[in-house]
């Protein structure tokens, strides 16, 4: 079960394709059989009309003397029977068949038509055994036996017995095979994966934007709702989708808001009691409280920063490279230059926003490593910046929640070990709101890359050249 489960396809392309094919290839297997009845009445119909051209004149006579030898064509065998043949035939279908072809071919040669008792219908091979297969598809040579007898004018009864070959084209047999399979199984087979793809393209085809949506969901809730179309279930699935998506923006958009009016009111009891702590004449225990008070509030700023980083903000023209230029010049020191290299050129972009995200991760870089180094690159897709440096990096484990807010690389969070883990959750929040992405990478030799995809807008190279 477990091999078969390996082998069954992941896609819904495969698992339909598959299901379809094996379906009609189990009908068309099973529907066989109606062919092969029609094929073993082609095979016997030239055999019975040669038998009855060559036996007419036999039937032809008024009388005949029971015990003596008739005459009769090569291949045949007559006799004159004083009374009925009670020899019942072992295939009464093709025995039924038969009878009808005979009757109508010695119709035509007499010009009427005899009655006909069947004693016998069989077809052989070239060895004596029954029909199979290999002969209906002319691989080996059928031989038709057919026993009947007729009654005549004076009472007897005139049995005859004979054989005739099957009645064939002159084409290969392998090429007549190779025909069947190609228009009954091959093209069949291909009829069906057409379908299938015509069915997957435009029945499913909501389904992969609903996996796309559902996918870019946790990146951007205000991405553009899914177009209610396809079929009624795939409609629905997209209604219902678009709902949630409402909820989820309503109930963080609630959230967000009590968690910044929560922030923005601590700053008046935290004014006051810087008032207070002044008064305070113990020394140590005043440096000591303005020491949580200069941190609470830093920590207010960075939840504020972080709500706004996800909000809309104007966008224009920027140059990409003056706002690393003055960054860089802003945070170097002797030791650590932060050389850049590569343009990135005209971006549309906010700003101000995109300074706070580069400059969270130059800072970030500086708290905990050295030789960073800042690499730019434009491409027609969009713009790459990735910050590197040489240091500790970030254990696999929580590489990628890192980003989250409020997680940390280093499990302290106070001021002079890093702040509160919001540094890089507001430069991925920034990214995304220009629909690009933060992703981070531990480096070979050690160190972490830290890399920031912006894409261009479309037309976006055309307007930045005349912007420049």
């Amino acid at each position: 079960m477990r091999g078969v489960m390996r082998l069954w396809p992941k896609t819904l392309f495969g698992q339909l394709t598959l299901i379809l094919v094996s379906g009609t290839l189990a009908i068309q297997l099973l529907s066989s059989s109606i062919w092969f009845d029609v094929r073993y009445a082609q095979v016997l119909e030239a055999p019975v009309r040669l038998m009855a051209s060559r036996t007419a004149q036999l039937i032809n006579q008024d009388r005949c003397i029971a015990g003596q030898p008739q005459t009769a064509p090569a291949n045949y065998t007559a006799r004159c029977l004083a009374t009925k043949p009670d020899t019942q035939p072992g295939n009464d279908r093709a025995a039924r068949r038969t009878a009808l072809l005979l009757k109508q071919a010695l119709a035509y040669e007499l010009g009427y038509a005899p009655a006909i008792e069947m004693l016998e219908v069989d077809l052989t091979d070239a060895s004596g055994q029954p029909l199979v297969w290999r002969s209906l598809f002319g691989l080996q040579t059928a031989t038709a036996h057919v026993d009947f007898a007729v009654p005549l004018a004076d009472g007897h009864w005139l049995s005859i017995e004979g054989h005739e070959l099957q009645g064939w084209s002159g084409e290969s047999a392998w090429a007549l095979i190779a025909d069947y399979i190609l228009r009954v199984y091959v093209v069949r087979i291909i009829g069906v994966i057409g379908m299938c793809w015509l069915a997957v393209r435009l029945c499913l085809r909501p389904l992969k934007r609903l996996s796309d949506a559902a996918n870019a969901l946790g990146d951007n809730l205000d991405q553009t709702p899914l177009a209610i179309e396809g079929p009624l279930e795939v409609r629905q699935a997209a209604q219902m989708f678009n709902t949630m998506q409402k909820q989820i923006v309503a109930m963080v958009n609630d959230q967000s808001f009590f968690l910044a009016a929560v922030s923005h009111d601590l700053r008046t009891p935290l004014t006051r009691m810087r008032l207070r702590i002044e008064r305070l004449s113990d020394l140590d225990q005043r440096e000591r409280l303005k020491q949580n008070i200069y941190q609470m509030d830093k920590m207010i700023t960075q939840v504020l920063v972080y709500l706004q980083s996800a909000n809309q903000h104007t966008c224009q023209f920027i140059d990409l490279d003056s706002v690393l230029r003055n960054l860089c010049t802003e945070l170097s020191t002797p030791a650590e230059p932060l050389p850049v290299s590569g343009r990135g050129g005209m971006l549309y972009a906010n700003g101000v926003l995109l300074h706070r995200c580069l400059q969270n991760l130059l800072v970030n870089a500086q708290a905990y490593a050295r030789e960073i180094t800042i690499e730019v690159e434009r491409s027609s897709s969009g713009v790459t910046l990735r910050v590197n440096d040489r240091g500790p990096g970030i254990a696999q484990s929580v590489l990628h929640s890192v980003t989250d807010p409020f997680v940390r690389a280093d499990t302290s969070r106070n001021d002079q070990s890093g702040g509160f883990g919001l540094g890089l959750s507001i430069a991925r929040r920034i990214a995304v709101s220009h629909k690009g992405s933060l992703v981070l990478g531990n480096r070979e030799g050690g160190g972490l890359t830290a890399c920031i995809f912006l894409p261009l807008r479309e037309g976006e190279g055309a307007s930045a050249q005349a912007k420049a």
